[in-house]
């Protein structure tokens, strides 16, 4: 019943889009009878593919038509404007720890130069070269420095692109196409310090272009944001860098270039390339943080995070902003109870005021910069304090660097974070 999904925002909330293939017409009186048992598919169809989703709400979609949502845990239903045409506000029950977004994917790393990344919109054809794509030219400046950028050109709708070669980026000025490996390298140059090792850079690469080949293989729409992942073009990073453009863009360029067409596969399948800014010592299993269990996002070691400045941070929130935040009164008198932690030594759970709270949803709700953290009250309200940066599963950016500044190459450092997968080249 189910065709195909896709992962869109309204505003800043995630919305699960799910297309419906039905032969007959889709009539509400259908959907009573069957209610339950279309519920059961979309609850199977979402663990068997393994969704990453934040959002508390799916729309329905047939026909081009969205004709009603349902609601995630019973949350109240939030105010987003969908085209309901069919009243179909049912609410469903899935524990929101089995659902993530693919956002988080490249997850939170803002620090100095990094640049944020963390899903899915249209559908591309493969096989027919876009015709309307530039050779690479040379762009003068003003104090006529002289480079080499491949130009893009914008086009209204996704075209059917070769994605071997070529990728569409939807940005806020239109759709734009790149070479892919061109746009490998502006993705690495933001979600990465290109003071780190060149080691890293070149894993991070990897990484970045197993994301891209998963993300077209599931139809998903690359921007150049949290949504997928971040993407800078080269006047973008100009501004940027400044005095260190020549630096720095010969650095990325060098490290996508000695890569050129590496990704990771588990089994014969493109990994979920999730990363984030900086463990806390520990990377996080992904089952603890999603619910979902990948054999390769294992919690292991990552020794070297504690090289991030921002290692350990504070981070002080009222008790008037925490009771609406929780939806609970909290005050000095209240009790934080610590019930117990993941393998990868974040919080798992935590009683407040006798009602227990999900470790990641409670950081979520508050922004913490990490689940690992601990509580110290004040007069005034609690202190957080936090270790690493990040949902912690998978390659820790920071200790990537830190391996690669200790003697191991980009494949290890990959074979480290990744276990039992393989490093593959197109």
């Amino acid at each position: 019943m189910i065709d195909k999904y896709e992962i869109k925002y309204i505003g800043s909330e995630q919305v699960l889009y799910l297309y419906l293939d039905l032969d007959s017409e889709f009539s509400r009186s259908e959907f009573i009878k069957k209610k339950d048992e279309f519920i059961d598919s979309v609850k199977k169809f979402i663990k068997e593919k393994k969704i990453l989703f934040t959002g508390t709400v799916i729309a329905i979609v047939v026909k081009g038509l969205v004709v009603g949502n349902l609601y995630l845990n019973n949350t109240e239903k939030p105010n987003l404007t969908l085209n309901n045409t069919l009243a179909i506000n049912e609410v469903i029950k899935i524990p929101n720890n089995v659902l993530v977004s693919l956002e988080s994917v490249s997850e939170e790393i803002i620090d100095e130069n990094v640049v944020n990344t963390d899903s899915l919109d249209s559908t591309y054809s493969k096989g027919e070269k876009v015709s309307n794509v530039s050779k690479p030219i040379k762009i003068t400046s003003n104090n006529d420095r002289v480079s080499t950028q491949t130009s893009t050109r914008k086009v209204s709708e996704p075209e059917i692109i070769d994605t071997n070669t070529y990728v569409n980026i939807h940005r806020n000025s239109g759709v734009v196409t790149l070479e892919l490996e061109e746009y490998i390298k502006g993705v690495v140059a933001a979600e990465m310090p290109l003071e780190f090792n060149i080691e890293a850079l070149k894993a991070q690469s990897i990484i970045a272009r197993t994301y891209t080949y998963k993300a077209l293989a599931r139809g998903t729409k690359l921007t150049d944001n949290e949504s997928t992942q971040s993407y800078k073009s080269d006047d973008e990073l100009r501004a940027l860098w400044g005095s260190k453009y020549n630096t720095y863009i010969n650095k990325v360029t060098s490290a996508v270039k000695d890569t050129k067409g590496m990704y990771l596969t588990y089994n014969g399948e493109y990994i979920e390339a999730v990363y984030h800014s900086t463990s806390n010592g520990k990377t996080e299993s992904a089952e603890e943080v999603w619910g979902n269990t990948f054999a390769y996002l294992k919690s292991t070691s990552s020794e070297y995070d504690t090289t991030n400045k921002s290692f350990q941070m504070d981070k002080f929130i009222s008790y008037s902003e925490l009771s609406s935040l929780l939806n609970t009164n909290i005050n000095q008198d209240s009790e934080f109870n610590i019930l117990d932690r993941t393998v990868g030594d974040r919080v798992k759970s935590i009683s407040i005021n006798g009602t227990i709270f999900n470790g990641v949803n409670l950081r979520n709700t508050l922004k913490l910069r990490s689940a690992d953290f601990s509580i110290n009250k004040t007069d005034d309200g609690v202190i957080f304090t936090t270790k690493g940066y990040g949902h912690g599963v998978g390659m820790s950016q920071y200790g990537a660097n830190g391996m690669a500044n200790n003697g191991y190459n980009y494949n290890q450092i990959l074979e480290h974070y990744y276990m039992g997968t393989k490093l593959e080249k197109k």
